[in-house]
């Protein structure tokens, strides 16, 4: 009877010590490293909504930014972002967490930008696989902010048949490409005109905006 009524007791108090000493290293690691803290929390709570929100909310009043996806700085996680043109703390919204944006899409993205970042759409379409990110990825992708450094929603949707066809044409060549005698392939992005976006006849909506980032974020950013 003793025994038991110890173990229920040590059992108790082991408990307790573990508890206060995860929330001491919690509570040191939010108070000293708060994006790199909240950055943790969010990825283990990716597929939470709910928590995510709330998450979200708590990096405001810690005067954390939460910026959206993007296809030059963010990773397959949520992450502490470096960019020198931030003014103030600031957290990257994963690319996993887009819907229709799968594991495969990001990392040959991620591989590609291992040779420095995408400059325009034709520096993304002629080193970025089209089999790989397929035009539900790029439709993500673009709804979800993650390429509005090449140019507005509204006009990179509008102009994305062209864009994926000439992506494919211009994969297709550089397979196919033929290797003269000195070793030297032409490569077909070399003289490529910089594509030009098509504007839609009419302005896309803000509501359209907030309507997408819910359907493939589950919030709104």
């Amino acid at each position: 009877g003793n025994l038991e009524d110890f173990a229920a007791y040590c059992f108790n108090k082991s408990h307790a010590a573990c508890y206060g000493l995860i929330a001491y290293q919690t509570a040191y690691l939010k108070a000293h490293y708060p994006s790199a803290y909240m950055a943790a929390l969010m990825t283990s709570d990716w597929d939470n909504i709910d928590r995510l929100a709330i998450e979200i909310t708590e990096c405001q009043h810690m005067g954390i930014e939460v910026l959206p996806p993007s296809v030059n700085y963010s990773y397959h996680e949520f992450s502490v972002a470096n960019e020198k043109d931030n003014k103030k703390p600031a957290i990257r919204f994963g690319m996993d967490a887009i819907k229709n944006v799968g594991k495969g899409a990001v990392e040959e993205i991620l591989k590609a930008r291992e040779d420095g970042q995408f400059t325009s759409i034709n520096d993304f379409i002629s080193r970025v696989s089209s089999r790989v990110v397929n035009r539900k990825t790029w439709e993500s992708l673009i709804k979800t902010g993650a390429m509005d450094e090449f140019g507005d929603r509204g006009s990179l949707l509008n102009t994305l048949d062209v864009i994926i066809a000439l992506g494919t044409k211009i994969q297709k060549e550089r397979s196919s490409a033929q290797v003269d005698l000195f070793g030297n392939s032409e490569d077909p992005t070399t003289s490529l005109p910089a594509l030009q976006l098509i504007a839609p006849a009419e302005p896309v909506p803000a509501h359209s905006f907030l309507v997408w980032e819910r359907e493939l974020l589950g919030l709104y950013l």
